[in-house]
């Protein structure tokens, strides 16, 4: 599953798990949320700014790489460098970094990015934010999760498990690990929803 770069902006990294081949083959900017810029620095990328409170990002980089430092503790650095990015006229955004790490991070990170329209990517899974009705072209058997954000009633087309203007809530039913039965797949949904797809063929006791 490949990703149509012509609809973003930047990259917006976080210090977490880094698809690097996508990172060193992209033309967009590569914005670092603070400690992310070491984690670039040190697999050969460079970052076009830093943001944040700069509290875990190495000083010498502070001193080679344009950067914005933030100290409020009332955001977190991901809040900070998505306000920039919105500042700078820099959305839509790729997020990369999110996984990975600590798990109360990693729910922060997923509560922040369900409140936007960027585009998740690692070297497994893109994630998305979606409303409304809309139909995907992808290949039976790729896997999938729904996740309500807060609360949505989806319909499906296409899924092994089918959706019947079910209630998908935080916290409640979730439609986790479902399967792309024929394509295209459509999904109608009432409310919000986070949408992960695998980008790789995934083998288990869902497979059809």
């Amino acid at each position: 599953m490949t990703v149509d770069e012509g609809r973003y902006r930047s990259v917006l990294c976080l210090d977490g798990e880094l698809p690097l081949e996508f990172l060193k083959h992209t033309s967009l900017p590569l914005i670092a949320a603070d400690g992310a810029a070491n984690r670039l620095v040190e697999n050969g990328l460079e970052p076009s700014v830093i943001v944040g409170d700069c509290d875990s990002v190495r000083t010498e980089l502070l001193q080679q790489y344009p950067h914005v430092r933030d100290v409020s503790q009332d955001t977190t650095d991901f809040e900070k460098t998505f306000s920039y990015l919105k500042k700078e006229h820099l959305l839509p955004t790729i997020v990369v970094g999110m996984s990975g790490g600590c798990l109360d991070r990693i729910l922060s990170n997923v509560f922040i990015f369900s409140q936007t329209d960027a585009l998740f990517l690692s070297d497994t899974l893109i994630g998305f934010v979606l409303t409304g009705r809309k139909t995907f072209d992808w290949v039976v058997d790729t896997k999938v999760s729904l996740f309500g954000c807060p609360h949505a009633i989806v319909t499906s087309q296409g899924l092994k498990w089918e959706l019947n203007r079910t209630e998908l809530t935080f916290g409640g039913f979730q439609s986790c690990s479902n399967r792309v039965q024929t394509s295209p797949l459509i999904l109608e949904v009432e409310g919000k929803i986070l949408v992960f797809v695998y980008r790789c063929e995934i083998k288990d006791a869902g497979s059809l």
